[in-house]
């Protein structure tokens, strides 16, 4: 409830979101899972010192426990010491081996600091054991990638499974221009938040609080029924290779799981970032400012191929121009983000997850 009521007053805009929780830590002093909550929130906000302090007095109060040293460990990472952070994921690992999360953390920072052997051996021991987890092929990507191995380009083939589709103009609209105005309108309504959420990708921005396949406006379900045909041409792209993590699930009549609203506004962007649960990914552009016509400065860009974490030369490897009406698909596990926008104008968008559902044929 505390780490609720916290994460809506900071993206309500409150200037003091975690003043509570705050308060119930001091008023349980021996309450550890409050204590790591509020470091969480800290570090998600940006202040790192104020995170590693809390969590070294953790370490001295309650002794070198795993989820403790993890959080730490996840810190380090995002303060850029990356063999401290490797030092704490391994021993909270040697701990926890069952843990998944702190797998997660280890493998992100073995890749930081090049080890792209025992980033593979981490990744491979999770993608056995959870071989539809797209975080998990997105890791041994990036550690082939490291590694210079072949198999990294069949797992990260832009051609093959990055698609660009132009919409078709939805019954009842005379163009695609007055269909997305009538859809970002349905859209904006939906954006009652001053900022982001603290747990996903975007930054400066806000996102719809529900999913879109909930919603009744007539405009966001016209642009819902005008997704089969994309995605089963998609699906027709990428073929059926058993021994392929994307192409292998290509079965079944597809569904589409969760549909949700983003309104990026000035320096509005998209850290990299994989969509763990999904299978096929999209972003649907409605709105997009002047800026993004300029191909030299690629600003608001979907950019691919570059990890949620840094790994040496690990740069992106394909970007793709926003314009009104274009929907790009492409595997879940692949790496995306975005370049920021510079000016006033929003970007408005609409992304989805798609999954196979091999029940239905």
């Amino acid at each position: 409830m505390q780490t609720a009521l916290a994460r809506l007053r900071f993206m309500r805009g409150d200037p003091d979101p975690f003043r509570d929780l705050r308060a119930a830590c001091f008023d349980a002093p021996d309450d550890l899972r409050l204590k790591l909550a509020l470091g969480d929130l800290l570090r998600r906000t940006g202040d790192f010192d104020a995170a590693q302090e809390l969590l070294e007095s953790l370490v001295a109060l309650s002794g070198r426990r795993a989820e403790v040293l993890a959080s730490l460990a996840t810190v380090m990472h995002e303060k850029g010491s990356y063999l401290r952070s490797v030092s704490f994921a391994r021993e909270a690992y040697a701990s926890r081996p069952a843990s998944e999360p702190i797998a997660e953390i280890l493998a992100g920072a073995l890749l930081s600091i090049g080890d792209g052997e025992e980033a593979l051996t981490v990744a491979l021991r999770w993608r056995s054991r959870l071989p539809h987890d797209q975080g998990w092929i997105a890791f041994e990507a990036s550690a082939l990638r490291l590694l210079g191995h072949p198999r990294y380009r069949t797992l990260y083939d832009y051609e093959r499974f990055v698609k660009v589709y132009d919409l078709e103009i939805p019954p009842g609209w005379q163009s695609i221009a007055t269909f997305n105005h009538d859809l970002a309108a349905a859209q904006q309504r939906l954006h009652s938040l001053s900022t982001h959420p603290l747990d996903q990708s975007l930054r400066f921005g806000t996102q719809s609080q529900r999913s879109l396949l909930r919603e009744t406006d007539p405009a966001i379900r016209a642009f819902l029924g005008q997704l089969p045909r994309p995605i089963e041409m998609y699906r027709q792209a990428i073929g059926s290779d058993p021994d392929h993590p994307l192409s292998s699930r290509n079965h079944g009549i597809p569904e589409i799981v969760g549909c949700w609203s983003v309104r990026l506004q000035r320096g509005g962007y998209h850290v990299n970032h994989t969509h763990p649960a999904g299978w096929i990914s999209s972003a649907y552009y409605v709105e997009v400012p002047p800026e993004v016509a300029d191909e030299t400065a690629q600003s608001g860009w979907i950019k691919f191929g570059e990890p949620g974490v840094p790994v040496p030369g690990a740069t992106p490897e394909r970007l793709v121009q926003p314009k009104p009406g274009r929907l790009v698909l492409f595997p879940s596990y692949m790496w995306h983000g975005t370049t920021p926008i510079t000016g006033d104008q929003p970007r408005m968008t609409v992304a989805f997850d798609v999954v196979p559902n091999p029940q239905q044929r």
